[in-house]
């Protein structure tokens, strides 16, 4: 920069001695020297201005602040929001397929989303499976649950079935079975009820009976399961099965 400033002034003194020994049309006499080293002076501080200016460095642009999507969730299949982050925790709120839920945190080693409840009781839990996140969802922070304190659930305990058959086609009847049951322990979060070893349902503690509807084969037996959860776990079934239904002419077993 120094460089570039001395040339600058290096050209105002040739344009200077040039005015001075030179022949002008506006000027009959040379420049004195007192008016050579006024204009010298001049040009120096013209020089100077203009350097610092051309140093200056320009001016960028303000970077706009980058803005991301609200994370949320989309609800893939009716499914619950939950305590706690799997299905053996206490159901708070029911999701219906289709809705979209505000995504707030994730427990990633659990697989699980935490979401603000639809019907303004706070949080709750929704499985991965369960939803697809949009939006910023990866910067969402790691959340931990508490860790349970509950003991798992006692067996639930059958106290009554009996069900009873609608003639199909001859060789199928429709059997309406109706099972109850007991929480000895109460203790439970909800109750799963299987046939044959697959879950037919999965109930609130509150509701402690159902009403079951399948086609058999006139003659065949129905097993059924019951089982509680709670946060610590899933207790062994109780089962029940009822034998040789849908016979025609045998009276039906009921208790």
């Amino acid at each position: 920069m120094k460089s570039h400033t001395a040339f600058l002034i290096l050209a105002g003194v040739l344009i200077l001695f040039t005015s001075a020994c030179g022949t002008t049309t506006n000027r009959s006499e040379p420049l004195t020297v007192n008016e050579a080293a006024s204009t010298l002076v001049a040009l120096t501080d013209q020089a100077g201005t203009l350097s610092a200016h051309l140093s200056t460095p320009a001016l960028l642009p303000p970077t706009s602040t980058p803005t991301f999507a609200k994370p949320l969730l989309y609800i893939n299949d009716n499914t619950q929001c939950r305590t706690g982050t799997s299905s053996n925790f206490q159901a708070i709120a029911a999701l219906s397929a289709g809705i979209t839920v505000e995504l707030i945190g994730k427990d990633t080693s659990q697989s699980a989303w935490l979401i603000k409840a639809p019907n303004g009781t706070g949080t709750c839990w929704v499985l991965a499976g369960d939803g697809s996140p949009s939006g910023d969802y990866e910067s969402l922070p790691e959340v931990t649950p508490q860790p349970s304190t509950q003991k798992p659930p006692g067996t639930p305990v059958f106290v009554s079935w009996n069900y009873y058959c609608t003639y199909s086609n001859g060789v199928m009847y429709k059997a309406t079975v109706n099972l109850s049951w007991i929480d000895p322990a109460n203790d439970a979060n909800g109750f799963r009820v299987y046939r044959h070893g697959t879950q037919i349902a999965d109930l609130p503690a509150t509701k402690t009976s159902v009403i079951d509807t399948f086609e058999v084969v006139t003659g065949t037996d129905l097993s059924y399961g019951i089982a509680a959860y709670n946060d610590a776990g899933i207790s062994p079934q109780q089962t029940k099965t009822l034998q040789s239904i849908c016979v025609p002419n045998t009276a039906t077993p009921t208790k």
